[in-house]
């Protein structure tokens, strides 16, 4: 899943709501790998298989930031941004997918996507856009 490992330090933000992160994605794989490495950097990790498990987790008004996959049975990562978004939750968001296109691209700028990673992408920059998306400094 990953291009290159990631050597970084972890640290926890002092807002424990700012470092909480939900994974979203249909791979159990990518879920635990993803779940692995961030909870590693100090990082709490909810995970979900689909947006209907998601939209269904309480927790989900103390998202920090969001790890999407674009490619999910049922509903897409857009569209469950977008149900997200109706709700009044707008946390940021990293959206994560296999086959990038330009209508994906477009599509989630359009909604507010702070970044779009095509698999493989480097763990060294999941991260770095995940810090960015809570306000931490490097």
């Amino acid at each position: 899943m990953f291009d290159q490992p990631a050597k970084m330090a972890g640290r926890r933000s002092a807002d424990s709501h700012m470092s909480t992160i939900f994974v979203v994605d249909d791979d159990a794989s990518v879920r635990d790998s993803l779940s692995v490495l961030l909870e590693t950097l100090g990082f709490q990790v909810f995970t979900h298989g689909s947006g209907a498990q998601l939209l269904a987790d309480d927790r989900r008004r103390n998202v920090g930031c969001l790890i999407v996959d674009q490619h999910m049975p049922g509903m897409d990562g857009l569209e469950m941004l977008a149900a997200l978004h109706g709700e009044g939750i707008k946390a940021p968001a990293i959206l994560i997918t296999g086959r990038l296109d330009p209508t994906v691209s477009e599509r989630a700028a359009s909604i507010g996507v702070k970044e779009v990673l095509e698999k493989p992408f480097s763990a060294t920059r999941l991260v770095e856009v995940v810090r960015s998306s809570l306000g931490e400094n490097k």
